[in-house]
């Protein structure tokens, strides 16, 4: 049986896209190893009798725990001077070589067939493991890694370099959506063989779409409500405030909730108290990948309202676009290509310029026609769903290890 390592540097726990792969592969054959960071302190998900998984503690990683400055969390001096460009640099590469120290040894003396690294974060250590390993190096870029918010200059040129010089040992590249692969074209020239795998959730059951109204029973809410629904992370250039200021034009027939957590919820809190919405936007906190569509379905209509201020959010197609569609969620929007090329082939949603204006005419107009939108949700999901996509996986594979 061919063995595969995948490397991750975060935590498997909330990363639907590895889990999916990495069953995808199992159920194809192949025996899976997953090493990951430990992040939540939490015993690693069962996910298939072929997958092991390694949660593995870094150095660098339990330090930045403690980096922040009583009960306000802002940054202390001693989190300014790690963040500074260089010396952010210094300790982000010291990581990634404790991290593949710590892979080698966890993975002792057995087989490896291929690498599958997860990201520009675990590429260099994963060059060094197939080295070490003999096995093939496949390199799985989530997202334009080097364009991500928040990435500095030094980051960025670094990245680039290193993205350049390791891709022309790379056997295989994946990434999310054809734009990226162009991209990746435009910039390098010639690439391994590609392929690009969409970030569609594994429907398990058909009566997983079923609406309960778990929203409006949890937040006392008449039927008749309509729940508009934001799910994901909570960071900036997310559109989330936009979100939540286009709700202000809206009646109050409508009500928004957001599901999940991250740096700006304080922030996102305060600018719903401030705008008088806290009884018609709702909290709800993150769950875990199992769980999410179980609740997405309760939903009406499904917002994604990325800002264009960079290449990363631009050409990026988020999972809860799949998601939303899925369970029936017509969407709304950014007219972004990584975005606006699906709801223009499938037609399940609009796709509009990143204004309150914008979004709050496109929630209308789904409204006076939701039947149609949500028929062709249904549609879609015929064709982008993760049985199809999952296949170009497995024959990637079973190509690249015959």
């Amino acid at each position: 049986m061919k063995q595969i390592l995948m490397v991750l540097f975060k935590d498997i726990e909330y990363d639907a896209r590895v889990q999916r792969e990495a069953i995808a592969l199992a159920d194809g054959g192949y025996e899976v190893t997953i090493c990951c960071l430990n992040e939540h302190d939490t015993e690693p998900p069962f996910l298939h009798e072929l997958i092991t998984i390694h949660k593995l503690s870094i150095s660098t990683k339990q330090a930045k725990k403690g980096m922040v400055a009583g009960p306000s969390r802002k940054p202390s001096f001693v989190t300014k001077v790690v963040r500074s460009p260089l010396i952010k640099l210094a300790k982000d590469q010291y990581a990634g070589y404790e991290f593949y120290t710590k892979v080698k040894q966890v993975m002792g003396g057995h087989q490896i067939d291929a690498v599958h690294c997860h990201d520009l974060n675990t590429l260099p250590a994963g060059k060094r493991l197939a080295a070490h390993f003999g096995g093939k190096l496949v390199y799985d870029s989530h997202e334009l890694f080097n364009e991500m918010t928040g990435r500095n200059n030094v980051d960025r040129r670094y990245g680039y370099f290193i993205e350049g010089k390791l891709l022309k040992q790379v056997d295989r590249l994946i990434s999310v959506n054809p734009f990226l692969l162009d991209k990746f074209k435009k910039r390098y020239g010639e690439l391994p063989p590609s392929i690009y795998l969409q970030n569609i959730p594994l429907l398990r059951d058909e009566k997983d779409r079923k609406n309960n109204q778990y929203f409006h029973h949890l937040y006392g809410l008449s039927t008749d409500k309509i729940v508009l629904l934001y799910q994901g992370g909570f960071s900036r250039n997310r559109g989330i405030e936009l979100c939540v200021n286009a709700m202000k034009q809206l009646d109050e027939q409508y009500h928004l909730v957001l599901l999940g957590d991250g740096d700006i919820k304080g922030d996102l809190e305060k600018l719903v108290t401030e705008n008088h919405l806290d009884s018609r936007v709702h909290f709800h906190p993150k769950v875990s990948p199992a769980e999410i569509l179980s609740l997405t379905k309760e939903a009406d209509i499904g917002l994604v309202m990325y800002e264009n201020v960079s290449e990363n959010n631009y050409y990026s197609t988020p999972n809860k676009i799949f998601e939303y569609m899925l369970m029936g969620l017509p969407v709304v929007s950014s007219n972004h290509p990584g975005k606006a090329y699906l709801l223009e082939e499938y037609d399940f949603g609009l796709a509009v310029d990143e204004t309150e204006d914008a979004i709050v005419r496109a929630i209308k107009a789904i409204g006076q026609r939701r039947d149609y939108y949500v028929q062709k949700c249904h549609e879609a999901s015929k064709v982008l769903n993760w049985p199809n996509e999952s296949r170009k996986l497995t024959h990637m594979y079973n190509e690249l290890l015959p």
